[in-house]
């Protein structure tokens, strides 16, 4: 009875049916720019999007920027899952959802105000676009938008991304826990949501007070490509001696654990009793099956759009709430190639006891 109360308060105040606000606040059907933000902004004003469960949505028209070469599977799986999730949160609403590709670094500002200006669109999403430009334009459009996997430097947007320094930390535990000592993590740093994992993998050493060598606990990749991881590892296990090579390596993404693969076999190097492997992973609707698995931290990604169009939402109801930052944390997935290394197994659980809960 409250509610009907105040559909017909809505209405009456606005000049509007209330047939039309109830399909404004249900989302479920086309209304004019006009007409949705006169109804939302007096219910606002009335405390009804306080009390709107996750059946509403408030969205007209989003468009998404991705990366270009996220537009195909093919081209980035990752990326391509979050905008899966983004239009199963959407799915059953009347919204209008458009696509757009730019660069990461140097993105056509012309394209982007032309979409986000557009009169059908009031919610913008934006993934793993690290274009400062795009940040600030962003911000000063006037429209709800969420980064996804990028950092808003100026921290006046809404980001939703994986916990990157959670992912590093707890792998390199993992291992730890284990019993393992010498670690070789291989990684690219072409972005900084590497820097974050390097620096979670840095600070897991400092809990468990082990010395992080780079020279001999870090091998460096321009790519994630497995070609290059091999052509790397061998080189490196060439230049240190026997006793230096690793007991454990921990890969960046499945690529690069195909190269390293390659280059243990021919080495003669069995994964897990002579090597521990373990890796990064994503967590996709699809897998290739003609890859064996590989005990992994898991990256949420389609939960990641989900969550960015709930954020939005949170947007729309409560426009002054503070800025949000959300990380979501990966799992670990055991496939069996970390060995368990009982010479500082003991040693790692009373440390790992010690820690603060």
């Amino acid at each position: 009875m409250v509610a009907k109360l105040k559909m017909q308060d809505i209405a009456e105040k606005t000049g509007y049916s209330v047939s039309t606000v109830s399909r404004v606040l249900s989302g479920t059907a086309y209304a004019s720019g006009k007409a949705r933000e006169a109804i939302i902004n007096c219910a606002r004003e009335l405390g009804v999007l306080d009390s709107l469960g996750s059946g509403r949505l408030l969205i007209k028209g989003m468009v998404v920027f991705v990366p270009s070469r996220a537009l195909t599977a093919a081209g980035d799986a990752f990326y391509h899952e979050v905008t899966r999730g983004i239009a199963e949160a959407v799915e059953p609403y009347n919204i209008h959802l458009s696509y757009c590709g730019l660069e990461e670094d140097h993105s056509d500002i012309k394209t982007f105000l032309d979409k986000t200006n557009h009169k059908n669109i009031n919610a913008v999403v934006i993934i793993g676009i690290d274009d400062p430009t795009v940040h600030k334009l962003a911000s000063t459009i006037n429209k709800p938008c969420v980064l996804i996997n990028a950092q808003d430097k100026q921290m006046q947007l809404d980001t939703i991304s994986p916990d990157h320094h959670a992912t590093g930390y707890s792998a390199i535990r993992h291992l730890f826990e284990e019993g393992h000592r010498r670690i070789l993590t291989i990684t690219s740093m072409r972005r900084a949501t590497f820097y974050q994992r390097l620096e979670g993998i840095r600070d897991a050493y400092r809990t468990y007070h082990v010395d992080f060598d780079a020279e001999h606990n870090l091998l460096v990749t321009e790519g994630l490509g497995e070609k290059e991881t091999e052509h790397m590892l061998e080189r490196w296990l060439k230049i240190h001696s026997r006793d230096e090579w690793p007991e454990a390596i921990f890969c960046q993404g499945k690529r690069m654990v195909i190269g390293a693969k390659r280059v243990l076999q021919r080495y003669g190097l069995r994964v897990p009793e002579d090597i521990s492997l373990m890796s990064t992973n994503y967590a996709l609707s699809t897998t290739e099956s003609d890859e064996t698995p590989v005990t992994s931290l898991t990256i949420p990604c389609r939960e990641l759009g989900i969550e960015a169009v709930h954020l939005l939402q949170t947007r729309f109801s409560r426009p002054q709430a503070p800025v949000f930052n959300l990380l979501l944390r990966g799992k670990l997935d055991i496939q069996g190639t970390v060995a368990r290394s009982t010479k500082n197994t003991a040693r790692a659980t009373v440390i790992a006891a010690e820690q603060p809960k």
